[in-house]
């Protein structure tokens, strides 16, 4: 549940754009900067958590995390101008990057034998939930409470969470102290420059490209003709996402079974498949289609792509892994946030899915190159290895 709110505070903006550029005055484009800035600290955090993840308790971690969340969020529906705003949510998404890194750290230290893809996938699936949640819940509220209720609403709600987090386990970490936090920033720098580990980061990042510059110019789309959607009716459209929710630990599950290459070589064209749909779709049912199999597509590819990491990575840096993954994700899906504005205002939606395909089968030629030697995963990283067979 943690998880999910706080990655709801993430991408609670989308769907309220439009209210924020009216009543903080600004250009209703320019009001996707408030995504751009909280998204890309929220990504670039991962590499401060990320070795930390490692060499503290996931408890402490998210604890502190979600705290300095909820105060910055109590902060960011108080902003008087678009650039307090901006900064407030900046900060908060610093902060929320310290809950998924901890559970992601947390999960295959956890999961008994052969589980870790499943357990990943709960982790993504609170993911789902998270981005379905900002998307939606708070176009709902919004729309009917304005969008300072909305936010003080997830601070609320974040704050709630922080009694469930009293209840996470201790878990033995491999290293501690200062030394060993040193060591792990110069040895998460170091895994950008293994091949296998770049390209498979490399995948993530095309991927998100794709999706996040889609996902969040459809709320422009959407408030256009031949649709004239607001703010609640954009959130209801989002919540499709939560009939993704199963996706992510469906595809844990048929990690064991199919390999974590075929999962990802299933769930590239599903995601890309979405888009061609919302591409042409000129009425609200086809949009809801498109957004299920965008969602389905990307959130099954991420267990099993984070599964074929950890098998090439040493143990003591797993959490690293994950969180450098993330890392490389959210960054690039924040960047695209601001790189297709300038192929909105030339091209439009068709010049946004354009470049969005693009990126997605891009990322569908590296995957071939990443997961070429990878045909089955037959055991997970909760030992000391993932075992695969060569194709």
């Amino acid at each position: 549940m943690s998880t999910c709110l706080v990655v709801a505070t993430v991408y609670m903006t989308q769907p309220i754009f439009p209210q924020i550029a009216q009543s903080l005055r600004v250009e209703p484009v320019d009001a996707r900067l408030a995504f751009f800035f909280v998204s890309l600290a929220y990504s670039l955090s991962f590499f401060v958590f990320g070795p930390l993840s490692d060499r503290i308790q996931a408890k402490s971690l998210a604890t502190w995390g979600t705290a300095a969340l909820v105060v910055l969020l109590v902060a960011a529906s108080q902003a008087g101008s678009f650039a307090v705003l901006v900064a407030a949510l900046a900060a908060a998404g610093v902060a929320a990057a310290a809950v998924p890194a901890a559970t992601l750290a947390l999960m295959p230290r956890i999961a008994p034998p052969g589980t870790a893809g499943t357990y990943f996938g709960i982790v993504i699936a609170a993911s789902v939930a998270g981005i379905t949640v900002g998307r939606s819940a708070t176009g709902l509220v919004a729309g009917w409470l304005g969008w300072r209720q909305a936010i003080l609403l997830l601070a609320l709600l974040n704050a709630a969470c922080l009694i469930a987090l009293a209840f996470l386990p201790r878990t033995d970490l491999p290293h501690a102290g200062g030394r060993a936090v040193r060591q792990a920033y110069g040895q998460a720098l170091g895994m950008f420059g293994q091949p296998k580990v770049a390209r498979l980061l490399g995948v993530g990042a095309l991927l998100f490209f794709g999706y996040l510059g889609a996902v969040t110019f459809l709320t422009f789309r959407l408030a256009a003709e031949p649709f004239g959607l607001g703010a609640s009716a954009i959130g209801l459209v989002s919540a499709i996402g939560l009939a993704a929710l199963f996706g992510a630990p469906l595809s844990g599950a048929m990690i064991p079974r199919l390999g974590a290459r075929r999962v990802v070589l299933l769930g590239l064209p599903t995601a890309l498949a979405g888009i061609l749909v919302l591409a042409g779709a000129g009425s609200t049912p086809l949009v809801a289609a498109g957004l299920l199999l965008v969602f389905l597509g990307v959130f099954s590819c991420q267990p099993a792509v984070l599964v074929l990491l950890a098998a090439v990575v040493p143990e003591r840096n797993r959490g690293s892994a994950s969180s450098s993954y993330m890392l490389s994700c959210l960054c690039s899906g924040s960047l695209s946030t601001m790189a297709m504005g300038p192929v909105w205002t030339a091209y439009g939606w068709a010049g946004v899915v354009t470049a969005a395909c693009v990126a997605i089968v891009a990322a569908v030629l590296l995957a071939l190159l990443a997961t070429r030697r990878e045909s089955t995963v037959t055991s997970t990283p909760h030992n000391d290895s993932v075992q695969t067979s060569s194709k």
